[in-house]
């Protein structure tokens, strides 16, 4: 095997325990090794999170790989995970350089520096910086005592150099987005997602983004500080050319475009359906509903579009305003009945638990994804609502709140030494699995951690039961344990 000069890890969630197959590919990590691979570098893809490997497995695979850097993405619920990791790394394999990237790295990187597991951070995107940093002079092998003044030229980068934490000037993103190369599945095992999407009765996936960055501002998202200039877009003909090459190398796929906005452009998603219109590809997008009227449905609708997901948030018409989103709520019910008539399948994803939010808020959003499952929203997905580090929200919390989890199921009743009984099927619990992660803190002047978390089963389940509720019910769910709720 040849030695890469970069070997990028998908850690899963977590290291010991259940496995929670992943449906979509790691694609940031993808981006960047199709990136350097196209830059004469040479960059692989360790998916550990589709492969579900144990912490000792992960270290067998960089023992094979042995290169000279390993990158590690950072997101808020699996920190703890990714440190355990580079702690390990660190012992077994002290000569790698362990460089660190993600949301959490950009939101934060001072809460990264003091670690000495971790040696560079990557703030903002990483595809130049990346680069710059594999071709920089630091030492191979490394040393605890590594000269990395070298680093200080480079761009979007903290690292500690002796004792002291450097944090170099923000490197501009991309400008020219169809500069980016198209992404390499071969890096990992596409096979093996497709088979896990057979077995949950799907077509083939391929993910993709067509931007960067969100014009919104929500105080509760990390995008603003991700991405502070706003969004970039592909051009059509660039995304089309993608979509062409991937399906003549996997010619049953469809594709997920991972956009936080598609629908923002009016211009650019007329030329994308006069484009992918004759191309039979079936394709699912996320956007904003406010965004949608009946003729961007309708191209929708014709030109393969099956699938929706919309960010709504909270049903509360106040509350869109004091986090930003403006929604207008009956624009969302019109885009709801529309989709529904034009067969797209749509999504809601909706929070609870804003710090200042009261029991009869969280009562309105529930009963409005009710309404909207009456009006032919097919799924949806409540969250309890974290603290993200540098988001407008986070800097009216304490340093405490931004601490979250990925959820762990709880035992049911009639489990045995408190193993989850696999067997039992519960809407809220496979939901939460799938997707959550669980503030540790007390972040609701109302309501405990523990009772937010009921109150979002309780939503999970009257959601999906089409009948609204009364605030007594959801104060009632708020109060039992979740072994009761079940």
């Amino acid at each position: 095997m040849t030695q890469p000069d970069i070997l990028l890890i998908a850690p899963p969630l977590l290291w010991e325990g259940e496995s929670r197959p992943e449906m979509k590919q790691p694609l940031n990590l993808l981006y960047l090794a199709s990136w350097l691979n196209r830059q004469g570098l040479q960059a692989q893809v360790l998916d550990a999170a589709l492969a579900s490997l144990s912490l000792g497995e992960a270290l067998q695979a960089v023992e094979a790989f042995r290169p000279r850097f390993i990158g590690v993405p950072f997101y808020q619920a699996t920190r703890e995970t990714v440190l355990q990791l580079c702690r390990a790394i660190r012992a077994r394999f002290p000569e790698i350089w362990l460089v660190a990237g993600g949301p959490l790295v950009t939101t934060s990187p001072e809460s990264l520096l003091g670690f000495t597991d971790v040696d560079i951070c990557v703030i903002g995107e990483g595809e130049v910086t990346l680069e710059e940093i594999l071709r920089s002079n630091l030492p191979s092998p490394r040393t605890d005592d590594s000269d990395c003044s070298c680093l200080s030229t480079i761009p979007g980068l903290g690292f500690v150099d002796g004792k002291s934490s450097v944090i170099t000037p923000l490197r501009p993103p991309i400008d020219d987005l169809d500069s980016i190369p198209f992404v390499d599945f071969e890096l990992i095992d596409i096979q093996r997602y497709f088979a896990y999407h057979a077995s949950i009765e799907m077509s083939n996936w391929l993910f993709l983004t067509t931007s960067r960055g969100c014009h919104a501002r929500c105080t509760f998202c990390a995008t603003p500080v991700l991405w502070p200039d706003g969004m970039r877009r592909q051009s059509v003909p660039r995304l089309l050319a993608e979509i062409t090459y991937q399906r003549k190398l996997y010619p049953s796929s469809q594709f997920g475009f991972m956009d936080d906005s598609f629908f923002s452009d009016k211009a650019w998603l007329r030329e994308f359906f006069e484009g992918i219109s004759s191309m039979k590809v079936k394709y699912c997008c996320i956007g904003r509903a406010d965004h949608l009227c009946e003729e961007d449905v309708i191209g929708l609708a014709h030109s393969g579009c099956i699938y929706v997901a919309l960010g709504i948030e909270t049903g509360n018409q106040a509350r869109q305003r004091t986090i930003g989103k403006h929604l207008d709520l009956n624009r969302v019910r019109a885009s709801i009945r529309l989709l529904a008539e034009y067969d797209i399948f749509s999504k809601g994803f909706f929070m609870l638990g804003f710090p200042d939010e009261t029991p009869e808020e969280m009562l309105e959003t529930i009963n409005f994804a009710v309404e909207l499952k009456n009006l032919g929203m097919g799924e949806f997905n409540f969250f309890p609502v974290s603290i993200y580090p540098g988001t407008e929200l986070a800097a009216r919390c304490a340093k405490t709140a931004c601490v979250s989890t990925v959820y762990q199921q709880s035992a049911k009743p009639g489990s045995q030494d408190g193993k989850v009984d696999q067997s039992a099927s519960d809407i809220a619990e496979t939901k939460l699995m799938r997707y959550a992660n669980i503030p540790d803190a007390d972040i609701n002047d109302y309501f405990s951690a523990t009772q937010i978390l009921n109150i979002v089963k309780f939503a999970y389940r009257q959601a999906e039961s089409g009948q609204p509720v009364t605030l007594e019910a959801l104060t009632t769910a708020a109060q039992i344990s979740p072994q009761q709720a079940l």
